[in-house]
């Protein structure tokens, strides 16, 4: 409910600046956020809704990075014929059991290049993926950690349902 409220200020915001180009609209909406901000203090719906898009705005550009950084690590493995590959399918414990959660985790790594989800196993939180190249187990655990946590705290900021 809170997002459409944003969407909708931020498109009177926009138009009442006269214009409802996209870069007018985007500073609509970040125009409008700190009032979402403030609301917080006092609505626990805004409070979230905040939080939300503080993990968002900073999960997107993390993830982007990540993306880029694999990129590049599997084009130095294409162009460099004699690299030593240790591909290997790895079980990886997820901390969350949501299984919204858990397939969202699995997509991101899916579209991370050299890996990909195969399987979960719900009984056991255990996500396996196939991993292009790994020196190190302990090293993509992390990684996906890393990716769920941050995920965790975009989608359930306050914590809650973990």
């Amino acid at each position: 409910m809170m997002l459409y409220v944003h969407l909708l200020l931020a498109t009177v915001l926009a138009a009442v600046l006269a214009s409802l180009s996209p870069l007018y609209w985007l500073s609509a909406f970040a125009a409008i956020y700190p009032l979402f901000r403030l609301c917080g203090l006092i609505h626990r719906g805004s409070r979230v809704y905040a939080l939300r898009i503080e993990a968002g705005a900073v999960f997107v550009p993390w993830y982007i990075w990540q993306v880029l950084r694999a990129s590049f690590d599997v084009a130095k493995i294409v162009l460099t014929p004699r690299y030593p590959l240790e591909p290997a399918v790895i079980s990886v414990p997820l901390r969350t059991r949501d299984r919204r959660l858990v397939t969202l985790i699995g997509c991101l790594l899916t579209l991370t290049p050299g890996t990909l989800a195969l399987d979960y196993r719900a009984r056991d939180g255990e996500i396996f993926i196939h991993v292009l190249d790994t020196r190190s187990v302990d090293c993509v655990a992390a990684a996906v950690g890393e990716i769920e946590l941050r995920l965790m705290r975009w989608v359930q900021p306050g914590g809650e349902g973990q």
